[in-house]
């Protein structure tokens, strides 16, 4: 018989989808340049899920251009 597990076992690294941080910023676009600087900032910290989340933003949005 085997002993019971008396803590948990280590956590499953699942691989990542690259297409889940695609989102290419419009040049000239105000939101896309400030959303860019966020889902970097969200990866400098390690926070994937809100890179995600950004990444989807700029692949949604419609571009606004700089007058």
């Amino acid at each position: 018989m085997t002993e019971p597990r008396t803590c948990p076992s280590p956590p499953v690294e699942l691989p990542i989808d690259p297409w889940l941080l695609e989102g290419t910023r419009a040049a000239h676009c105000k939101v896309c340049t400030a959303l860019a600087r966020e889902r970097e900032e969200a990866l400098a910290y390690g926070d994937r899920s809100k890179a995600y989340e950004v990444s989807r933003e700029i692949r949604n949005h419609r571009h606004v251009s700089i007058p």
